[in-house]
């Protein structure tokens, strides 16, 4: 994922604020729950210095009623003059609730989530077009709806008889085909704006067959096709859910068995790849990084001490202020050179030989070491 949502952040001279809490309302007593987690924060910020008004607006946000049912997770990042992220999350999360002040922001909560979640492109499809819904995750409402319907005129075919049968078989066929193209140009269009990783085309099964045709690869992202789900009334949304979080889960176990498998060949051939803490540092003072790749248990306990790697892209607060928590440098690292992020689902079992020193690699975009490499030469 590309972190555009939290870049702004580090345009800002710290220190930063950061809360990360639980303010699910699916229990009885959620209200007193929250209402007694505020305090606990709001004791720990007022032992880190932070009052005023910035207080009032942060517990203001953290009592807001969200609007997503289940278990929710709000992440707060403030400075002490405003609040500069507030965002919500659906879904169980196992990352412990976070209260810190510090030079940057303490994102590691908000990853957790947010590295689990996959952009995706629902379309439910009849002859006349489609609806198109566009998710940034299964536990969030979409982001956008929209309908591309063609013609209605003449799109049954009709057991009849006569020297017009042909024709009004044919105008039927011809009517489906330039409708589903209709459908298929705006999931193209949606595509493109959104950069879905899958795009799950449900409904008739003529219609769904032609526009997932139509896709192809769709600029980059898988194409399914699904029985479940349709326009129809008394459809079940249930069935059509189910088979939507299993196409995610597919997806997410075989990216990150491919990223495992580059970053165990990029290692064991010593090209492409590095790990650990400072050695991925000095990659991004050099604008090699292409992908972060993040044990986040691991990440965190470790640090990395700025000043030891001159010239990389951080808040000067934060390049003043000695060690930090290397998850928290390496994302803001990543952040302001637009390099992707990868959060390794924590219960993956890595290879037997294989490990990420201290829960960081890095895939790069060239590799300084090949290019100083000297060349092979024959014998004369």
């Amino acid at each position: 994922m590309l972190l555009d949502k939290v870049r702004p952040l580090y345009d800002h001279a710290g220190p930063f604020i950061t809360l990360h809490l639980d303010v699910s309302r699916d229990s009885e007593n959620a209200v007193q729950q929250l209402d007694a987690r505020w305090t606990s924060a709001r004791r720990e910020l007022e032992e880190h210095g932070i009052e005023g008004p910035i207080l009032e607006q942060i517990e203001a946000r953290v009592h807001e009623e969200t609007g997503v049912g289940g278990a929710v997770r709000r992440t707060i990042v403030a400075t002490a003059e405003e609040i500069l992220l507030d965002d919500v999350r659906g879904g169980a999360s196992s990352w412990p609730e976070g209260v810190t002040v510090g030079p940057l922001p303490d994102l590691t909560g908000w990853l957790s989530q947010v590295g689990g979640e996959m952009p995706f492109i629902l379309v439910t499809a009849d002859r006349v077009g489609a609806d198109i819904e566009v998710y940034t995750a299964a536990s969030r409402p979409a982001v956008e709806q929209t309908t591309a319907d063609g013609s209605r005129a003449d799109i049954r075919k009709l057991p009849v008889g006569g020297w017009a049968h042909d024709k009004i078989q044919q105008r039927a066929e011809n009517h489906w085909h330039a409708n589903a193209e209709i459908a298929a140009d705006a999931v193209t269009s949606a595509v493109r704006h959104h950069r879905p990783r899958l795009v799950v085309v449900c409904g008739d099964v003529r219609a769904r067959s032609e526009i997932a045709e139509r896709l192809g690869q769709a600029n980059g992202a898988l194409v399914e096709t699904v029985e479940s789900g349709g326009r129809a009334e008394g459809t079940s949304d249930e069935a059509l859910w189910d088979d939507v979080h299993r196409l995610l889960a597919e997806l997410e176990a075989r990216e990150t068995d491919e990223l495992v498998q580059r970053l165990e060949r990029g290692v064991a051939v010593g090209e492409g790849v590095l790990t650990g803490p400072d050695r991925v540092a000095d990659a991004f003072v050099k604008g090699e990084v292409e992908r972060l790749v993040l044990d986040l248990s691991e990440a965190q306990e470790t640090t990395i001490d700025p000043a030891d790697h001159p010239g990389l892209a951080l808040p000067q607060q934060a390049l003043e202020a000695g060690p930090l928590p290397a998850d928290r440098v390496l994302v803001a690292a990543a952040a302001l050179t637009s390099a992707e992020v990868s959060v390794l689902p924590h219960e993956i079992e890595l290879p037997r030989d294989f490990a990420l020193a201290n829960g960081v690699a890095a895939t790069l975009r060239w590799d300084e070491r090949r290019q100083n490499a000297p060349a092979d030469t024959d014998e004369v």
